[in-house]
C-alpha cells in the first residue's frame, strides 16, 4: 500500500467501518428487526462521513491562515527535513497491526479493570498508532516483532486511560454518562477543566451572555463563526498585503480578494454545521447501539467518541475561544523565533480549534467565563510550547506530522512514548 492511499484512505475507510460494525453488533445483541439493523448501522456511518466532510469543509476553510501568516513572520530555524508521509509508507503494515491489536487489548483492558472506556474515534486511533510508532522507531532501534508488541500495549493504555482521565468533567458537561471523548485534547480538556475550576470561581458562563436584540444573530454559533473567521483573513489579509494575498488567492484581482474572505467565512460556518449534524446523527444511532454490544462484551462500558460530540454544549466558548487561542499560538510562535528556536514551527490552526476549543468549552462549564478566557490564552501558548518541545523525540521520524498537527496528545505521546525509548536505550 502506498503512502499516500494510507493517508488517504485508511484514516476514514477503518472508522467508518468500525463504529458501522459496533452499531451492526449492537442492534444485533438487542434482537432489533432487520430494518432497524440496517437503518441503524447505515445512520452511523453515514454520520461519521458526514462528520469528516465537515471536519474537511473547515479544515480548508482554516489552510490559508497559515499561509498569510508564513508571510507576516517567515519561519526561522531548521527545516524538519524526515518525511511522515514517507514514514507512513514505511511502517505503514506496523501502524495498521498497532492500530488493530492495541484496540483489541483495550477490550480486554475496558473488560478486566475498572476503567470501562472504549476509544472509538477510529482515525485518532490510527493516528495515535502512528505516534506511538514514531516515537518509539524514531532512533531506528524498536523495529518488526517487538516495535508491535510494545506499540499494541502503549496504544492500548492510551485509549484505556486517555478518555478516563476527562470522564468526569465530560459526565456534568453533558449531564449524562453516555459518553467521554477519544481524541487528541485530552491534555487541553484535563488542564482547561482544571483551569477553570482554579480561576472561575463565581463567574457566569459564556452560553449566558445577553446579546442586544440586533445583535441576536450572534448566538448563531454558525453565524457567529463565520463572522470572527472573516473578521480574521481580513486582519491578516491587510497585514500580509492586500496586493499579496490577491496573487495569492484570487488570480491578482484585489477586489475579489474580499468577497474570497467572506466566502472563506461562510464556508468555515457550513463545515461547522455539517459537522454538528454527522454528531447529532452518529450520536443518535451509536449509544443505544453501543449500549447493546457492552452488554454482551464489556459490560457498564463507556464509549470515547469524537471531540466534536461536546460542541454542542459550548457555543459560545468554542466561538469565542477558537480566535483567542489563534492569536495567542501566533504570538508565542514569533516569541520561540525571536528567541533563536533550533527548528521551525507552524501555525496550528486546526489543533486551536478542534484540541483548545474542547478545553475552552471545559474551562467554562468548571469556571464560567473567566475561566474560558483564561485557558483558551494558555491553550493557545501550550500549543506551541508542546509542539517545541515535542520536535527533537521524533526529529527522525514523524515531526513533520507534529508540525502540522501536534500541539496536543500527539505531542505528550511523543515527549512521554519517546522520552522513554531514550531512558532505556532504544
Amino acid at each position: 500500500m502506498t503512502p499516500d492511499l494510507l493517508f488517504k484512505i485508511v484514516p476514514r475507510l477503518l472508522p467508518t467501518f468500525m463504529l458501522g460494525l459496533v452499531a451492526l453488533i449492537g442492534l444485533l445483541a438487542q434482537k432489533k428487526s432487520a430494518s432497524d439493523v440496517i437503518s441503524g448501522t447505515g445512520k452511523t456511518m453515514i454520520g461519521v462521513l458526514v462528520l469528516f466532510a465537515g471536519v474537511d469543509i473547515l479544515v480548508n476553510a482554516m489552510t490559508p491562515i497559515s499561509t498569510m501568516f508564513s508571510q507576516i513572520y517567515p519561519a526561522k530555524g531548521e527545516a524538519i527535513t524526515a518525511d511522515w508521509v514517507g514514514f507512513l509508507g514505511q511502517y505503514g503494515v506496523e501502524i495498521v497491526l498497532i492500530m488493530v491489536f492495541g484496540f483489541l487489548l483495550n477490550l480486554i483492558l475496558a473488560r478486566i479493570t475498572r476503567f470501562k472506556f472504549v476509544f472509538l474515534t477510529g482515525h485518532i486511533l490510527f493516528w495515535n498508532a502512528y505516534m506511538v510508532t514514531g516515537a518509539l522507531a524514531d532512533g531506528g532501534k524498536i523495529t518488526g516483532i517487538p516495535l508491535i508488541i510494545i506499540g499494541s500495549i502503549i496504544l492500548a493504555l492510551i485509549s484505556l486511560f486517555f478518555p478516563a482521565l476527562i470522564a468526569k468533567f465530560i459526565f456534568k458537561l453533558t449531564g449524562t454518562k453516555d459518553f467521554s471523548i477519544g481524541h487528541t485534547t485530552t491534555v487541553h480538556a484535563f488542564l482547561g477543566a482544571w483551569v477553570g475550576k482554579l480561576v472561575g470561581k463565581g463567574s457566569k458562563s459564556l452560553e449566558e451572555i445577553k446579546f442586544p436584540k440586533g445583535l441576536t444573530f450572534i448566538k448563531s454559533m454558525t453565524i457567529s463563526t463565520s463572522l470572527i473567521m472573516f473578521l480574521l483573513y481580513l486582519i491578516l489579509g491587510f497585514i500580509a498585503g492586500p496586493a499579496w494575498v490577491a496573487d495569492t488567492f484570487t488570480g491578482g484581482t484585489q477586489w475579489l480578494w474580499y468577497f474570497w474572505a467572506i466566502f472563506q467565512g461562510l464556508l468555515f460556518g457550513a463545515g461547522l454545521a455539517v459537522l454538528l449534524t454527522g454528531v447529532r446523527m452518529m450520536l443518535g444511532e451509536i449509544i443505544p447501539a453501543f449500549h447493546g454490544l457492552a452488554q454482551k462484551i464489556v459490560p457498564n462500558a463507556v464509549p470515547a467518541l469524537d471531540c466534536p460530540m461536546v460542541f454542542p454544549y459550548g457555543e459560545n466558548s468554542l466561538a469565542i475561544g477558537f480566535p483567542i487561542a489563534m492569536i495567542f499560538s501566533l504570538g508565542t510562535l514569533v516569541v520561540f523565533g525571536l528567541a533563536g528556536f533550533k527548528y521551525v514551527l507552524l501555525p496550528l490552526v486546526t489543533a486551536a480549534f478542534f484540541d483548545v476549543g474542547p478545553g475552552v468549552i471545559l474551562a467554562n462549564a468548571t469556571g464560567g467565563r473567566r475561566g474560558a478566557l483564561v485557558y483558551a490564552a494558555l491553550g493557545g501558548i501550550l500549543l506551541i510550547v508542546l509542539q517545541a518541545l515535542a520536535l527533537p523525540f521524533v526529529s527522525n521520524s514523524v515531526a513533520g506530522f507534529v508540525n502540522l498537527f501536534g500541539g496536543n496528545d500527539f505531542s505528550i505521546i511523543a515527549i512521554i512514548v519517546g522520552g522513554l525509548a531514550r531512558l532505556f536505550g532504544f
